[in-house]
């Protein structure tokens, strides 16, 4: 690589030859095979939203004007690690980025936070905001989003990424996600930070503002629900069951993102009489 080239050309351009075109959920699906690693100028701009043209320029450091929601999804399709990060903002801005969200610690139940890094499925905590406060790696190997973001609603409702992960998008995912939404905000009309999460919803999307406020789907909450989505590493699409709990103390809200083929091997994984109980075993019914 030409040591003329301005140093966030090279930046740039190393970082998205080195990406691995699978590890972006649904990427094969919708633009096929590859055969090596690299995303293209073309995959950039598609994958954040941009012309090619836009984009281009950016990595030629032609640009005077950049968003800041232009460059995190560039980290995020990218999964810039923190000091990457800041080096791509120092090149574009001069000055650091602000820091990652992170819920605030006194907001984390330690017993929930437990039993989440002990599944073995997708598994995090959240609160009515749909702020994330702890999440395990299995979710963060599944959702890369994670590692990037903190607020569930805002990633499937106005990252572009989600609408490639996440199957029948609009009908299946961010009408149902809307109106719980809309609903916490009818319960919570004072909640600042839920106020927020909306208006930058509102902001950030056209498409996600009109869902969000104009349509009628009426969804309390998606505990059992069966959607389809793709993985990381995976060309084949894969439907996973939201299995939800709730704490009666603080409300800490825990979902677990389970495979939709899990059922067996729930039982595989568990103690013969655990797993009897399930089955159903001679006199004795199987568990409802």
């Amino acid at each position: 690589m030409s040591s003329n080239m301005p140093p966030i050309t090279r930046m740039l351009k190393t970082w998205r030859e080195q990406r691995d075109p699978r590890a972006v959920p649904g990427f094969t699906a919708r633009y096929g095979s590859r055969q090596r690693k690299g995303l293209t100028q073309r995959d950039m701009a598609d994958l954040t939203g941009v012309t090619e043209g836009y984009y281009g320029r950016l990595e030629r450091g032609q640009l005077d004007s950049v968003g800041n929601e232009f460059l995190e999804s560039i980290a995020r399709v990218l999964d810039l690690d923190e000091a990457q990060r800041t080096h791509l903002w120092l090149e574009v801005y001069g000055f650091a980025p602000p820091p990652r969200p992170h819920p605030d610690p006194s907001t984390i139940d330690p017993v929930v936070s437990v039993i989440v890094h002990q599944l073995p499925w997708p598994a995090y905590t959240f609160d009515h905001r749909w702020d994330i406060r702890v999440f395990n790696e299995h979710a963060a190997r599944d959702y890369p989003w994670m590692l990037h973001g903190v607020n569930v609603m805002i990633w499937a409702l106005t990252y572009r990424e989600a609408r490639l992960q996440l199957i029948d998008w609009e009908e299946t995912w961010a009408k149902p996600m809307a109106s719980q939404l809309r609903l916490s905000g009818k319960a919570n009309p004072d909640d600042a930070r839920l106020n927020e999460v909306c208006e930058e919803i509102r902001q950030s999307d056209e498409i996600a503002r009109r869902i969000l406020d104009e349509d009628v789907t009426t969804v309390t909450h998606p505990d059992s629900h069966r959607r389809r989505l793709y993985l990381p590493h995976q060309e084949a699409e894969n439907e996973v069951e939201f299995v939800a709990f709730g704490r009666l103390l603080n409300e800490t809200r825990l979902m677990v993102v389970m495979p939709g083929s899990i059922r067996q091997g729930v039982k595989d994984t568990m103690p013969s009489s655990i797993s009897q109980v399930l089955e159903g075993i001679p006199g004795m019914p199987a568990s409802a």
